[in-house]
């Protein structure tokens, strides 16, 4: 466990996102794996099918990752504070409306595939695929929300080494199961959807397994729900939640818009957007990092020391980006080939629009940055509704501009990559005039959650 209430500010938060950061990078290897190995192995619409399902599913876990992102914000100042039974409390009622809202959202998820698919004018050449994508991983969605509630908790202690051999091992089973059974058996994309199942399995029971042995503030020895506790959660989960829900709801905008362009543009932005997702890792772990060193020294009141932490975070971000642009423009095309099926007769095309779209993003990951920054700065000091406002806020202004772009102003799918840093450069000057105002001070969750009778 990590105390961040003293020493280095600068390069503890540093230190701590670098292990995080490979973690969740094995992280976002599941789904581009999939994305690689259907585009390589079967054709460009596999490859459409997967990016439209993913993108529903993200908006069918939206909730669920946003109320354990608040749940960790509580246990972070708990922590920071010293006030441990109130922290076992927190993990305790967190883990039960967890469960129980996953069994709901798995339900959901299943009986309603077809709708949403429909509603999102997913082409006819690939709505049977992205049917059975989503159908079967939404069947085993419980592992991947067990997995990240506990990496979550850990990262609240100050723990982001531990999560990472877990990922590591199901992350080299998913790649190995992935060509088993699309290159061996010929499983197409329902061989991607199980072997990403599998995996997530063994990521979640080995966390918790490691949790239950090693980590005795994790362990709840009682089952207790905690009404009390659960408002303080809700206080700040709440607005992670709608953030996720928003930009998710946003997305899938977005992926309605992308689906008018046909299968071939979904394809080429999907292979973009996984890339995209990739090299803009660090930036955001960069973010979750400085949110558990905001968190815990907002409990410990150690308000200078929060701001100190942020500045230099700002400059690490910023310099991070510049580094990641020229990074993405080098090997662009060399890794969009990578999901790219040769014997395909839309490679071309499908390769033109992914690179079109990562050129334009790429120039403006500094935007990113400075968003990001704030947000997890927000975050942390627990101004859950402003870290969530600013976010979305972005994303409506994308998802406004892409749609304007496209009938007004007669562009094709870059219009969907222009949008983007419209949306950040606007949110991040709204996001730098709040935070000169000063009125995120005193939102600690430790003055306002006591111990429940």
């Amino acid at each position: 466990m990590n105390d961040f209430t003293s020493g280095n500010a600068a390069r503890q938060i540093l230190m701590f996102s670098l292990p995080m950061l490979i973690g969740n990078m094995f992280q976002q290897l599941y789904s581009m794996v999939d994305a690689i190995v259907v585009g390589r192995f079967v054709g460009g619409t596999a490859l459409a099918s997967v990016g439209v399902a993913m993108n529903v599913l993200q908006f069918l876990l939206a909730v669920l990752i946003g109320l354990t992102t608040g749940a960790s914000v509580v246990i972070a100042q708990y922590y920071g504070a010293k006030q441990y039974d109130n922290l076992e409390r927190a993990v305790s009622t967190s883990i039960l409306f967890l469960a129980v809202f996953s069994v709901v959202i798995t339900a959901v998820g299943i009986f309603c595939a077809p709708a949403i698919l429909r509603a999102l004018n997913t082409s006819a050449d690939i709505l049977d695929d992205a049917r059975l994508y989503l159908r079967v991983l939404m069947a085993g969605i419980i592992f991947p929300i067990f997995f990240n509630m506990y990496t979550a908790y850990l990262r609240a202690l100050g723990d982001s080494r531990s999560p990472l051999y877990f990922l590591i091992i199901s992350t080299v089973l998913n790649t190995g199961l992935d060509l088993l059974l699309v290159v061996r058996f010929g499983l197409g994309v329902f061989g991607v959807a199980i072997a990403t199942i599998i995996a997530q399995a063994v990521a979640a029971v080995l966390c918790y397994i490691y949790t239950r042995r090693t980590v005795p503030l994790l362990t709840v020895k009682g089952f207790v729900y905690d009404r009390r506790m659960f408002g303080a959660i809700l206080r700040y989960g709440t607005p992670a939640a709608l953030q996720l829900s928003l930009v998710s709801l946003a997305n899938l905008t977005i992926t309605r818009l992308i689906n008018s362009f046909g299968s071939v543009a979904m394809a080429g932005v999907t292979a973009a957007v996984k890339f995209d997702q990739l090299a803009t890792l660090p930036i955001s772990n960069f973010s979750m990092a400085l949110s558990t060193f905001v968190g815990q020294n907002m409990g410990a009141g150690l308000i200078e020391r929060v701001r100190r932490g942020f500045r230099s975070s700002v400059l690490y971000m910023v310099a991070l980006a510049i580094c990641l642009s020229l990074i993405v423009r080098l090997l662009g095309p060399h890794l969009l080939a990578l999901f790219l099926n040769r014997e395909d007769v839309n490679t071309l095309e499908i390769m033109g629009i992914g690179l079109r779209y990562l050129n334009v993003i790429s120039a403006f990951y500094f935007l990113f940055s400075l968003l990001f920054s704030f947000n997890g700065f927000f975050r942390g000091v627990g101004d859950g509704v402003v870290a969530m406002i600013f976010p979305v806020s972005s994303l409506v202004i994308r998802t406004l501009s892409a749609y304007a772009l496209v009938w007004w102003g007669g562009m094709g799918p870059e219009a969907l990559a222009w949008s983007i840093p419209i949306g950040w450069g606007l949110s991040s000057l709204a996001s730098w005039l709040y935070y000169l105002t000063g009125r995120w001070t005193g939102k600690a969750v430790t003055k306002a959650a006591e111990p429940a009778g």
